[in-house]
């Protein structure tokens, strides 16, 4: 293994160990007790089948458009990029259930993560470019508040698979295109990984589009190159925000603050900069609800505080008042869902002018 891949293993391990507590707010009472070893392992999938995606625009022909026969109207009409690759890695689905980890042979945890997270987050990027969302051996959401041996190990066992499927990917696949690469929650903690491990230097790195990693709490000495994104229109950065509602801390990150650690990385996904003050309402492109419907636009402001965090306002909306809460986490891609998609076609475009070959008329 080299010097490198060390560094990063280790680098991983000191951030799992931290953050077991930044997560304690979204892990459910346990419903049973976790089983006392890992075993039995799910069986990693094999990436060159297609039941081992759950989107992949190399098999586009084999029946995973199943994920997209409910979409809207307003989706339908969005014409794709083909100059372009999106990795997409989804959240925890996994909260229940005595093991570690659970595999892609489960039918119906498959039919969930493509129902929410695939079908409301990764529809996001649809019309930016060929789309690869790999299924893996996620971690169980109490990895995230219990944070002992065995949750470390869990989550490796889950970010083995999301690697694997990237290098599969990068083999089989990517022939030289840009990448966006997107996540959310526990997807976030392995984009996380794979922007340490593969595009902090080397070829990649002039490949990245932008990372959007939100949910995840951040920081900057996790990255020795990759920067923050500052403008609307900057490429090869990282975009990353954790949504609450204005003066509400979750316990963990009070935590944090009182024992001196620095204030999470945050952009807002608004202004798509580092700047505070609260947004434009008119900025606001508008959101998807859960029923996948989308609302007008100009519904929610938002604001980064100086300790890294995105306050939100109550959605200006009917039904407004119904849909409030302290933590917006499972928002974090809907509330902004329009405003997301509008910045990553934007990159993309600047990313492709930029590196634009000159006509013959214009050479010198």
């Amino acid at each position: 293994m080299s010097s490198r891949c060390l560094v990063v293993k280790a680098i991983r391990i000191a951030l799992f160990l931290g953050l077991y507590a930044s997560f304690g707010q979204m892990a459910a009472p346990l419903a049973q007790e976790p089983s006392p070893t890992l075993e039995p392992v799910p069986t990693p999938p094999t990436y060159s089948d297609p039941s081992a995606w759950t989107v992949c625009a190399a098999f586009e022909h084999t029946g995973q458009d199943r994920i997209w026969t409910k979409k809207r109207k307003w989706h339908d009409q969005r014409a794709r990029r083909e100059d372009v690759d999106v990795f997409y890695i989804h959240p925890t689905m996994y909260m229940e259930g005595a093991a570690w980890n659970v595999g892609p042979e489960d039918a119906a945890m498959n039919e969930l993560v493509d129902e929410w997270p695939v079908r409301h987050q990764s529809s996001i990027f649809t019309s930016a470019g060929r789309l690869y969302a790999p299924r893996y051996r996620q971690a169980h959401i109490r990895i995230f508040s219990l944070g002992d041996s065995l949750s470390y190990l869990a989550a490796e066992v889950a970010y083995s698979d999301v690697k694997t499927a990237f290098e599969h990917y990068l083999a089989h696949w990517n022939q030289g295109r840009p990448i966006v690469l997107a996540g959310h929650s526990q997807g976030s903690y392995h984009g996380r990984a794979l922007l340490q491990e593969f595009f902090e230097e080397g070829p990649l790195a002039e490949l990245l589009v932008a990372a959007y990693l939100p949910g995840m709490d951040m920081y900057p000495e996790e990255f020795s190159s990759l920067p923050l994104c500052m403008t609307p229109d900057e490429t090869g950065c990282l975009c990353t925000w954790m949504t609450y509602s204005e003066g509400h801390r979750p316990d963990w990150l009070n935590a944090k603050r009182k024992a001196g650690h620095c204030a999470p990385l945050c952009v807002n996904p608004i202004t798509w900069d580092t700047t505070e003050g609260w947004s434009p309402l008119g900025s606001h492109l508008g959101s998807v609800l859960p029923n996948f419907r989308r609302t007008r636009p100009s519904a929610i402001q938002c604001k980064l505080t100086p300790d890294g965090v995105l306050e939100v306002t109550r959605p200006q909306m009917i039904g407004g008042r119904l849909l409030d809460r302290s933590d917006w986490h499972e928002g974090d891609f809907n509330l902004f869902w329009f405003n997301v998609e509008e910045n990553v076609l934007r990159r993309t475009q600047n990313w492709l002018s930029s590196r634009a070959k000159p006509q013959p008329s214009e050479l010198p």
